[in-house]
């Protein structure tokens, strides 16, 4: 397995939308990151959904959360 690669264990159902992604990425990811004091982290779905947290110089985290929707 890439080192770089981890199983949250979710259902594909429950982060399909924009609103649960969103939850997934500021609740899951961003207790991972740090739980484990890593300094950045990038999650991708391989469906338009991407999620970047960073720390900061002073410490907070920084979260962007992009979706690209077919219309």
């Amino acid at each position: 397995m890439d080192n770089n690669v981890v199983d949250f264990d979710m259902k594909d159902e429950q982060i399909k939308t924009k609103e649960n992604w969103e939850g997934f990425i500021k609740g899951d990811v961003l207790n991972f990151l740090v739980s484990n004091n890593l300094q950045s982290i990038t999650v991708d779905d391989g469906a338009g959904k991407k999620g970047v947290i960073k720390r900061t110089a002073n410490g907070d985290y920084k979260v962007q959360i992009t979706s690209n929707e077919m219309m």
